[in-house]
């Protein structure tokens, strides 16, 4: 199996083999040794991203464009999510009231306890 097979061979979007092939064979060796060694990262990335098969560049793309020197962040998903509001969990709103110097009073509902704090940041704005 040459170069280019064992590199289309792990690739995960099987389209336009010909291209793909055409591309390969101008690119330099050393090129071809990043292709190889950068594919994993790339498929681990796009695995990690969740990343839909319609999204994954076609080969001849991928190699063209130069993809393989790509910086690729493997950091997962979840951590790149955003900070939630104060008011979207309990346990956040109530780390918001002692922020603010507001504990919830005895028999208040959480979203009672909610409208507090809003009216209290709505006041600090204000002033």
């Amino acid at each position: 199996m040459d170069g280019f097979e064992a590199w289309y061979e792990i690739y995960p979007r099987k389209v336009a083999k010909k291209v793909a092939q055409k591309s390969w064979a101008r690119l330099t060796e050393p090129e071809k040794r990043k292709a190889m060694e950068s594919l994993p990262i790339h498929i681990k990335y796009w695995r990690i991203t969740e990343t839909e098969k319609e999204y994954i560049p076609h080969p001849a793309t991928w190699l063209n464009q130069g993809r393989y020197d790509d910086e690729i962040d493997l950091t997962p998903k979840e951590a790149k999510k955003p900070k939630l509001p104060w008011y979207s969990t309990d346990e956040l709103t109530i780390e918001k009231g002692r922020e603010l110097g507001l504990m919830p009073y005895a028999g208040e509902s959480m979203g009672q306890y909610r409208a507090r704090l809003s009216a209290q940041i709505s006041r600090q704005a204000v002033n």
